[in-house]
């Protein structure tokens, strides 16, 4: 039996794309939906009015969109109405500490990472349906190349924040231990041991100073460091792009950033393209024979970039998750952040071994258009959650 659903959009493009995708399927799978627009709110509400003249399963929304909206102060929207909330995360929880701090009483957080999925488990236990739900890609309908007449040798899609201003670190006055400190130490153990999470690297140094949280202060604290993981991310993102250029292979960047680091001018081989819309992107992953993703932090889940280029037809590079090992040994290509150096060759063996390549590309293209796209992801969510509220 379907239900009736209410999907939030209208703050960024990326997401309402998600959002129209799996509302799509929903639709074909029997349940009755509605956009609430946040570009519109009038006109939205007028329709929710209309919308709760019957049961409504639930409210889908991207990045806590809507999930703290209130008509009435103090007053939860989808609390008054008794409504199940699913707010499907796209980063890690830190990033996000302020609204799930206050969710609804029925509120469902879905997170694209195993970590993210406890992080949200022991820190917020007042959620009380928390699940591990991949990111997914979307068919772009465009015509697919056979990968040795594409033009692009390799495509990154990825933004890049250079210095200490780009990720800034918190006023740590008050606190009873060197803030600065701890920071400096946690993105030392980040880059030496690219495996851990941020927060496994935060407890480590604050255990190593012999400093005790509780679990409150734990998680402000963990919060506050967000700029580690900013920088351990933009640190590897930026020493993966530069050591491929460096090494001759040609690759292709869109993104935004990348035009103010210092080495640009002098490799060649980087052909920076700026930033393009979201659709655009996906267009230009069909001329690409291998898209090169880097991870924004998860040890343990996965991207959309990922999905997007194994549908387009491209084979997809990757640093690795303990997530896609599990599941895409034989799909994907991984790499390790402490063996980047390696990666060069590996590129360059896989683009001159035409029916490799061609084999590799296949082998994701079928996996993604079976289990990872956006459908998939949709059809999960009925037959794993829907149907159970």
């Amino acid at each position: 039996m379907s239900g009736r659903l209410i999907f939030m959009v209208g703050v960024y493009d990326t997401l309402d794309i998600f959002a129209y995708e799996m509302k799509k399927r929903l639709e074909e799978r029997g349940y009755e939906t509605m956009l609430f627009d946040s570009r519109d709110t009038v006109g939205s509400l007028s329709r929710l009015y209309e919308f709760i003249k019957e049961k409504v399963t639930a409210v889908i929304t991207f990045n806590n969109l809507g999930f703290n909206m209130e008509l009435v102060a103090g007053q939860n929207i989808w609390d008054s109405l008794d409504i199940w909330c699913i707010n499907i995360l796209m980063d890690h929880p830190i990033y996000h500490k302020s609204a799930l701090d206050n969710p609804p009483k029925k509120a469902v957080v879905l997170c694209p990472d195993r970590n993210h999925m406890k992080y949200v488990q022991r820190f917020f236990p007042n959620i009380p349906i928390v699940g591990f739900l991949p990111h997914g890609g979307k068919e772009a309908g465009n015509e697919i190349k056979e990968i040795n007449s594409r033009s692009i040798d390799i495509l990154y899609a990825g933004g890049i924040s250079l210095g200490k201003a780009a990720f800034p670190e918190p006023d740590f006055k008050g606190l009873p231990f060197d803030g600065k400190k701890i920071g400096s130490e946690a993105l030392e153990l980040l880059i030496e041991e690219p495996s851990r999470t941020l927060e496994d690297a935060v407890e480590k140094v604050l255990l190593d100073n012999s400093i005790a949280l509780s679990e409150t202060e734990l998680n402000e604290t963990i919060t506050a460091y967000k700029y580690v993981d900013q920088r351990a991310t933009n640190h590897y993102r930026e020493k993966v792009i530069r050591t491929i250029a460096h090494s001759g292979l040609d690759i292709t960047v869109y993104g935004t950033g990348w035009e103010n680091c210092s080495w640009i001018k002098d490799e060649s081989h980087m052909h920076f393209m700026g930033r393009v819309p979201a659709e655009e992107i996906v267009s230009k992953m069909h001329d690409a024979k291998i898209v090169l993703n880097t991870m924004t932090w998860f040890k343990d889940g996965t991207h959309d970039r990922v999905f997007n280029g194994m549908l387009s037809g491209a084979a997809v590079f990757t640093d690795s998750s303990i997530y896609m090992k599990e599941s895409f040994s034989d799909e994907l290509e991984m790499f390790e952040l402490t063996e980047i150096s390696a990666l060069p060759d590996r590129i360059r063996g896989l683009l001159s071994d035409g029916s490799a390549i061609s084999a590799l590309a296949d082998r994701g293209r079928i996996r993604a258009k079976k289990d990872c796209t956006l459908f998939a992801r949709a059809d999960e969510l009925a037959d794993d959650l829907l149907s159970a509220l």
